[in-house]
Parts: structure tokens; C-alpha cells; sequence
């Protein structure tokens, strides 16, 4: 067993740290070892009056949730992993019906994310939406970003279709995880609405012009994204969770339909930290940051909890777990540079759009950062957006979320769209003039440049976000981002 060095984990936690300083946001950096707290380090304040961030400051975890709720469903052995969904929720639309309950979990559905879908039916993200309402109009939609088991691809859809699979046979979440925190004694627990009171919580901060406002979500929390508790409750929760089999069974990657092997398992992935492949998850949520990552077969668990939007908690946990691991710099991967010339590029067909950016690649609005690879190849570090990309000919040729890519340099021609008129989904409208086009009602009707992709695609932004616009035919066009592919527009 290899000795770990707790001293330089926390001289690397309290570095990193040490720009969080006065009265502004911050974070807590937790790690335990077989249950005893072996680093805490924190800086920055819970907010306006509120004194200094600390281990039992409460955050939300955001995504950090879904291990939690995997191991929740595993626990009731309510469904087998090859279920198809359709059995527990026989109302669902003919496409997700068919999606399996691994494949729900381990991000390989294909199921389109609510909140992404509201986006393009100009819903913003303060926007309040309910359970009761949102979960018929999700079953009604009989279309996927990809077909089932052919890539790993995040989405929010499956978690929440599952907890309410779950709540059917008499297994509630927020009810399952109150009896954990009960057992524990630790303070952690799922709420239903952003507004929900949650003692102690810490108000989490969004970066603004000078200063900073306070983050918040209008969307019901489900499954995906519920939890709230502190460093040390998560701490807690790992240190009884690592030892027992059902780690191992959420920690191991679920392989492809074709059997080629990922890195992603029920609500954990794995990341690559020197010749290591770390068990951990990320989460993000307005104005909160959530990382972990964890070595069962030591009793470690290395937590991260920031209550800042710019707040790289997963970025922070691998520097300091590095440290912890005696794994010098040298041996970590290293930033992307001047991988690939700067700009829009497009696939030849289809709503496949990417960015380059120095270090990074954002495709379909969803940015990633980049790291040298082998024989001159670009990767990601997060199986749950796979990347191997490098440039070459002209194009960008590789893989994206395990799928064969070549995308081309955006074509910036003169023409017009030709998509003059309204258009409507769902009860929401849209209107386009030339290149412009124009969303919403009254103080909320905002005017956007379509910038062209090529071959009767073209980007626009909206709600913060740059959504792809494709032309079907003259009569239907379709709106697409990362984790929502098909939300179709008809011309009224």
C-alpha cells in the first residue's frame, strides 16, 4: 500500500485556496481517510454577514447527487439494470420507452434534458416549473439525441424519469436519503424546489460586474440534482459508502452497445490523474461548485464544495489529490495549446456544431477543456464527454462522446435563410426576419443574429445560450444544444 502525504495535499489545497480571501465567496477543500478527517481547508465567506465557509457549511451538491441516487435504486433492487424504461412508466413516448434503466443512469439513452429542452422553447432558468407538469410533457417526447448504448453524452432525463419510476414502487428519494442521514448522523438531504428552506445553507454567488448576485434555478430539483449537505456530510457519506459492494457496482463503466468499454458508471466517472483512473463526480448549479473523488481500496475520500459559479471544484479536487498521491506535475496532463486554428467548424450535416477555443473545444454550447494526448492527439478528461480530436487536412477529425467526427470550418456565406415568418412549438413562438430572429413577448422579445454554419444550419443566442437552428424544410426547422437535439419548430 502506497503511503499518501496528507502535509502536501494540504499545502496544495490552501495555494489554490488562497485567492478566495475578505468577504467574497469561497470553498472548503475535505479529506478523510477510513473515516478521520486528514485535510481541512477552506477560505472565503458563506455570504453577506455570514461568517467564514467551514466543513459543516452547507452547499448544494448539484450533480454529485446521482451517486446518491444510484445507489438509492440499486438498494431497492426496484428494477433490473436492462429494463426498459417503458415497463415502470408504460405512458412513455415509443423512443424513450425502449431506453434501458442502465443506460439512464450511465448517460448512454440518449434522453433529452428538461431544462435544455425549456431552453428552447424560451424558457429562462428562473423560470419556475413543476413536478406534476413537467413529467407529462417529458413523456411525451418521442424523439433522442442518439440512438440508445451508441455514445455517452450527459443528460439530466434519465434521473429524473427513474425517480418517478421509483417513487411508483414506494422508494422516495428525499425519503431514502433522510434515512441515510439519520443512520450517519450527517445533515444532507434532497429538496424539491430552489426555495425549499434547508438549514444553514450558504447562499451560492454568480459573478457579476462589479460584485456578485445570488444563483438561483426556477426548475423542480429532482433526482439529478437535489442534495444538499456539507463537506463533512459528503465526507461522511463516501467513507460509509467506498467499503461495501455497491460502490463497486456504481464505479464500474458501463460499456457501449457494442461493447467498447467507457469510463462512465451510475452517477461516477472516472478521471485520469497520472496513470490513475479516479472514482469521482462533478456537479454545478447557479452559484455552487461540487467535486469528489475517492480511493476505496485506501478509505479516502477527497471532497470540494465552493459557493462561487467560478469555482473549478472538480479542477481543484485533482490538484489536490495529485499532491495527496505524490504525483508530480510533470506527470499530469498537460493544457491544449494552439491545437487547432480558432473558430466555428460543422459537421457536413446534421446539428453537430464545435468551437475552438486556446486549451478547449465547445461543442453544441457545452465547453470542455483539452489536453495533449498521444501521437498528437487532443483529449478531454471527463468520460462523460469522451473527446480524441487533432487537426489535420483542413477539418477536425476524431471522436466525440466514443463517435467517429470530421467537422469542416463554418461556412460564412451571403445567403439568407430563407425561414421569413413565425414559427411555433409547443405554445412557444418565434419570428424571423433575414438573419435576424426574434423570441419572446413584450419587455422579454430579445432580437438575434443567425450566424450561418453552412448547409442551412445557423447559430443564434439566447437565454445566455448559443442554440443551432437547422433547416428541415420550408416548412419545419429544428433547435438543438448539447443535451437536447430535437425540440422541432413549424412554420405557422
Amino acid at each position: 500500500m502506497s503511503r499518501r502525504d496528507w502535509p502536501a495535499a494540504e499545502a496544495a489545497a490552501h495555494e489554490k485556496l488562497k485567492s478566495w480571501t475578505g468577504n467574497g465567496p469561497g470553498g472548503v477543500v475535505l479529506g478523510m481517510e477510513w473515516g478521520v478527517p486528514r485535510l481541512i481547508a477552506a477560505a472565503g465567506h458563506c455570504g453577506a454577514g455570514l461568517g467564514p465557509l467551514g466543513p459543516d457549511s452547507v452547499f448544494r451538491w448539484a450533480s454529485v447527487t446521482k451517486h446518491v441516487f444510484a445507489t438509492c435504486l440499486l438498494e431497492s433492487e426496484a428494477f433490473s439494470l436492462d429494463m426498459p424504461l417503458g415497463e415502470a412508466l408504460p405512458e412513455l413516448a415509443v423512443a424513450p420507452a425502449a431506453v434501458t434503466v442502465g443506460q439512464a443512469l450511465a448517460m448512454q439513452g440518449g434522453l433529452p434534458d428538461p431544462r435544455e429542452c425549456l431552453t428552447l422553447l424560451g424558457f429562462g432558468a428562473h423560470e419556475r416549473t413543476e413536478a406534476d407538469a413537467l413529467y407529462p410533457w417529458m413523456a411525451g417526447f418521442d424523439w433522442l439525441n442518439a440512438e440508445p448504448g451508441a455514445e455517452v453524452a450527459y443528460s439530466n432525463g434519465g434521473y429524473r424519469l427513474l425517480e418517478i419510476a421509483m417513487a411508483r414502487r414506494g422508494f422516495v428519494f428525499s425519503e431514502m436519503v433522510a434515512a441515510h442521514a439519520k443512520r450517519l448522523g450527517t445533515g444532507m438531504r434532497a429538496s424539491e424546489h430552489w426555495t425549499d428552506p434547508v438549514p444553514g445553507l450558504v447562499p451560492g454567488h454568480v459573478p457579476e460586474a462589479g460584485g456578485w448576485s445570488e444563483g438561483f434555478q426556477g426548475m423542480h430539483l429532482s433526482a439529478a440534482g437535489s442534495l444538499s449537505g456539507s463537506a463533512m456530510d459528503l465526507a461522511c457519506w463516501l467513507a460509509d459508502l467506498m467499503p461495501r459492494a455497491i460502490f463497486d457496482r456504481i464505479a464500474r463503466p458501463l460499456p457501449l452497445g457494442s461493447g467498447e468499454a467507457t469510463g462512465y458508471g451510475f452517477g461516477i466517472s472516472l478521471t485520469r490523474i497520472g496513470n490513475m483512473a479516479v472514482p469521482g463526480h462533478g456537479g454545478a448549479q447557479a452559484g455552487y461548485r461540487a467535486g469528489f473523488l475517492c480511493d476505496p481500496d485506501q478509505g479516502i475520500s477527497l471532497v470540494v464544495l465552493t459557493n462561487r459559479d467560478d469555482g473549478d471544484a472538480t479542477g481543484l479536487a485533482a490538484h489536490v489529490y495529485a499532491a495527496l498521491c505524490g504525483i508530480p506535475d510533470g506527470a499530469l496532463l498537460k493544457p491544449a495549446q494552439g491545437w487547432a486554428p480558432a473558430g466555428l467548424y460543422a459537421a457536413a450535416e446534421g446539428d453537430l456544431w464545435a468551437e475552438v477555443r486556446p486549451g478547449s473545444i465547445v461543442v453544441r454550447d457545452a465547453e470542455e477543456a483539452l489536453f495533449e494526448g498521444e501521437d498528437g492527439w487532443f483529449v478531454s478528461n471527463a468520460a462523460q464527454s469522451r473527446m480524441r480530436l487533432r487537426y489535420e487536412d483542413g477539418a477536425l477529425t476524431g471522436e466525440l462522446f466514443h463517435c467517429p467526427v470530421r467537422l469542416l470550418p463554418a461556412k460564412d456565406d451571403a445567403a439568407m435563410p430563407g425561414l421569413d415568418g413565425d414559427w411555433t412549438c409547443d405554445g412557444a413562438f418565434l419570428q424571423i426576419e433575414g438573419r435576424t430572429l426574434n423570441w419572446g413577448a413584450g419587455p422579454r422579445r430579445s432580437a438575434a443574429t443567425m450566424t450561418p454554419l453552412g448547409n442551412g444550419r445557423w447559430l443564434f443566442t439566447a437565454n445566455g445560450r448559443r442554440i443551432c437552428l437547422q433547416r428541415l424544410s420550408d416548412e419545419r426547422l429544428k433547435l438543438s444544444l448539447a443535451r437536447a437535439r430535437g425540440v422541432e419548430y413549424r412554420r405557422v
